[in-house]
């Protein structure tokens, strides 16, 4: 993910987030609840959670900027 310089994950505990492996040609809406050094523990909006590659999870406000 494209974090910003000074930031890490848990900047981004509890907020939405988008998750996609193909650039957002498929993907889904989520919050993030955990993470370690590889993986981010993502909550889909149908409340299931993943584990998701830490590449493939994005702050929505990256969207917003495309």
């Amino acid at each position: 993910m494209g974090l910003l310089k000074n930031e890490t994950w848990d900047d981004y505990i509890n907020k939405e987030c988008y998750v996609t492996e193909d650039n957002g040609v498929t993907g889904y809406r989520g919050t993030v609840r955990d993470y370690n050094e590889l993986f981010v523990l993502v909550e889909s909006e149908e409340g299931d959670k993943n584990e998701e590659k830490c590449e493939h999870v994005y702050g929505t406000w990256i969207l917003e900027d495309w």
